[in-house]
């Protein structure tokens, strides 16, 4: 990182972790690779509440309000982007200081209508394939969440969960 971009402030983020059943949705942006996929997540705006702003983000990019918000996880995230990232983002910020939000999808795939200007298409993944990708630190899934994925899955008792 270029030395002038060490002071910047970290952008506050919200990941919504979605589940239905035993799957989870992810989204590809459109100006994504076909294979880099993620959770729903979005920038939280200032004095927004971070469970607003989940619900926000949600509904920006999968196009339904119809979740039901599980809670809040104690673990949070801080990454750094690279420079060519800080300089698309015209150099307001550093990286992410992550937040993560566990949801479960309580609508039909009809209810789903991706914002198409951000997201290029979603899927839901299962739990196997969440905690195979969470293992490899390169995988586009996880390289930002720093191997809390599992965790976060622990900590609301859905790695048990059928």
């Amino acid at each position: 990182m270029k030395p002038e971009y060490l002071s910047l402030p970290y952008r506050p983020n919200v990941s919504i972790i979605t589940i239905q059943k035993d799957k989870f949705l992810l989204v590809n942006l459109v100006d994504w690779q076909e294979n880099w996929w993620k959770f729903p997540q979005g920038g939280i705006d200032e004095k927004e509440e971070i469970i607003s702003a989940g619900k926000r983000e949600f509904f920006e990019e999968i196009g339904t309000n119809k979740i039901r918000v599980l809670g809040m996880s104690k673990y949070t995230n801080q990454y750094d982007w690279i420079d060519k990232v800080i300089e698309f983002k015209n150099k307001k910020y550093r990286g992410q200081f992550q937040h993560f939000i566990v949801v479960e999808f309580i609508g039909k795939e009809e209810d789903i209508k991706i914002d198409s200007k951000e997201v290029k298409k979603y899927r839901w993944a299962d739990k196997a394939e969440i905690l195979a990708s969470s293992k490899d630190k390169e995988h586009m899934l996880f390289q930002n969440y720093n191997g809390l994925i599992p965790k976060i899955l622990k900590e609301f008792n859905i790695l048990n969960h059928k």
